[in-house]
């Protein structure tokens, strides 16, 4: 649980003031469920000044900062311009003439940062940022992609002068000229001539290397970590690789999901379950059934933790009671999960391939196409970098995406939520792993061909899952609870300030509610034929035939993202700008 602000000032000195101030910040970001006290890490030296939530597992050296965790040696970290370590991280360092925020290969722990002609400001909030600086200048380019795909889209931030580090990249403060550089290294993927075994062998051996190396770190403790693992892959592959050491005798997992599918025969909880037990690991399940608190207090802890930046609501309807239990009960200090790289799913147009890793655009959407066309959204441009190349195969494009776009925009936005409670490690997003999967063919990245391979060649003979374990977020949306909290935000003053009021009105009318009672009696015999169908004719209904439409309700509570972030920003702001106005009034008064 560590978030942290880092920044430099060109001008003046920090003072006490500017102490009290980034306690204020690291006050605000602590989740509001928190049974127990946090303590904050503020450091003032001169010109440079920080603030961590909850330092305890921080690496800091002099003036340098390290959230996360390095695999193998660690030389040099907290000195800028010399080598990026491999690791799950986010890093800030400091020396005389420069200083340096440094991203890791996937982007999995997010930097944003700002610069001006008095301060340079790196965090990994947006809202801590927006704290410093005192104000909120709304980005409306946020719109478009939020309606489209659930996020902030490939680099924006909610305000428009807050930008965000790339993967495997660095900004660099010069401290005497001024100014700032982005060195970013070129996300390619290149097929090497090898024999299929050799890929293999490599790829193997490169996981094996990364899995050994969080073993001996000295930044991880397993007595302290869990491992959430589902009926899938991914964890999978990672509990198998630490059963060739001695971790097993002190690792946990832990799964979670509705109460009631611990025992469906294919289910994620019941699979992960079975598979714990077969490699003799312990192992507790977690329910994610809505909780006791009003469903708008639930609702408010998820944006709040995440800072509205993913729509991915059905794994946290509980409160995030889970996460502040494996804090609070389970003294958990992290987790180590699953997200990966190994490839993605088939398919068969740039279309296709544009909305299996989440970014579409509201062009390919019929309703959202339509809805566009009557209200005018900010203009939505597919980033240059991310264009097909001339050069590059379909697939080659699909898995660039995800690993340009997914996993620094949607992942991270995922583990952003977690942040507020746990560390977060992600051995599969190595770097050294990252280069090796860009090596391989396009036939053994699909549907994650090898790395499939691989798990099963070391795994126990367990199924693998044909469900996951949470709700359904179009079931949820539909729920009375959440359309009546939709209805009320849209016929607020302040959202018809962000959108107008014939927009609301448009969208409150599209929205539909579902009791328990009516959900039952609509299920039809025929209502899981669609997951039947093979995915190769899905892509090509979709590529001749029509378009995909975006869920009514789904596009309401992306509205409403967008409105409840536009209130907590300026909230934020009032707060801290209050508090500084009562502070200088104190001490104009005493002197």
């Amino acid at each position: 649980m560590a978030k942290v602000i880092y920044a430099f000032s060109r001008k003046t000195p920090f003072s006490n003031n500017d102490s009290r101030k980034l306690r204020k910040i690291c006050a605000r970001l602590e989740p509001d469920n928190l049974l127990s006290p946090v303590q904050h890490k503020v450091k003032v030296n001169g010109a440079l000044a920080y603030g961590i939530v909850n330092d305890k597992d921080t690496a800091i050296s002099g003036n340098s900062v390290l959230l996360g965790c390095i695999y193998g040696k660690d030389e040099c970290w907290e000195n800028p311009r010399k080598t990026y370590p491999d690791g799950s991280y986010a890093i800030f360092r400091d020396s005389k003439d420069c200083l340096e925020v440094v991203s890791d290969a996937a982007a999995s722990r997010t930097i944003w940062y700002y610069f001006n002609d008095e301060y340079f400001v790196a965090s990994t909030s947006q809202r801590a940022i927006i704290m410093f600086l005192g104000s909120f200048d709304f980005d409306d380019q946020t719109i478009p992609w939020m309606l489209s795909t659930g996020s902030l889209g490939p680099s924006l931030s909610w305000d428009k002068r807050v930008k965000r580090v790339p993967p495997e990249s660095s900004v660099v403060l010069d401290k005497e000229r001024w100014s700032i550089s982005l060195n970013r290294q070129p996300i390619v993927f290149s097929q090497k001539k090898r024999s299929h075994s050799d890929h293999k062998e490599l790829l193997m051996n490169e996981i094996r290397a990364v899995i050994q190396s969080i073993n001996s770190s000295r930044y991880i403790n397993f007595n302290d970590y869990v491992l959430p693992l589902s009926g899938g892959y991914d964890s999978r592959g990672i509990l198998c690789f630490l059963t060739e050491s001695s971790v097993p005798n002190r690792l946990r997992t832990i799964t979670w999901g509705l109460e009631q599918n611990i025992a469906r025969v294919g289910n994620d909880a019941a699979v992960a379950k079975e598979l714990a037990s077969k490699v003799n690991v312990e192992h507790k399940y977690f329910h994610t059934d809505i909780g006791r608190e009003p469903i708008e207090k639930v609702i408010d802890r998820f944006i709040y933790c995440g800072e509205g930046r993913v729509d991915h609501l059905s794994g946290y309807m509980d409160g995030l009671e889970i996460w502040r239990r494996l804090l609070e009960e389970e003294k958990t200090s992290g987790i180590i999960r699953g997200d990966e790289g190994f490839g993605w799913i088939p398919v068969s147009s740039e279309l296709t391939a544009r909305l299996s890793v989440g970014i579409g655009l509201c062009s390919d959407y019929r309703n959202l196409n339509i809805i566009n066309g009557r209200f005018k959204f900010p203009k939505q441009d597919f980033p240059l970098d991310l264009r097909r190349t001339k050069d590059e195969t379909l697939d080659a494009w699909r898995d660039r995406l995800y690993h340009a776009y997914r996993l620094p925009t949607i992942l991270a936005a995922l583990s952003d939520i977690k942040y507020s409670y746990v560390e977060i490690i992600n051995p599969l997003l190595s770097r050294s792993i990252l280069h090796r999967v860009r090596e391989l063919p396009d036939s053994l990245r699909t549907d994650k061909a090898l790395f499939k391979e691989i798990v099963d060649s070391v795994g126990p003979k367990v199924q693998y899952a044909k469900e996951g374990a949470n709700a359904s977020l179009m079931n949820i949306l539909r729920s009375q609870e959440i359309v009546e909290l939709m209805r009320n935000k849209f016929q607020s003053e302040g959202a018809k300030r962000v959108f107008g009021g014939d927009f609301l009105e448009y969208v409150y009318g599209l929205i539909r509610e579902e009791s328990n009672e009516s959900k039952k009696a609509s299920k039809k015999p025929w209502a899981n034929i669609k997951s039947l169908v093979p995915r190769s004719i899905k892509n090509r209904i979709r590529d001749l035939v029509a378009k995909p439409s975006l869920d009514n309700n789904l596009l309401a509570f992306r509205v409403f993202l967008i409105l409840r972030m536009n209130e907590i920003l300026r909230s934020d702001c009032e707060i801290m700008t209050t508090d500084e106005a009562t502070i200088n009034t104190g001490l104009a008064a005493v002197s």
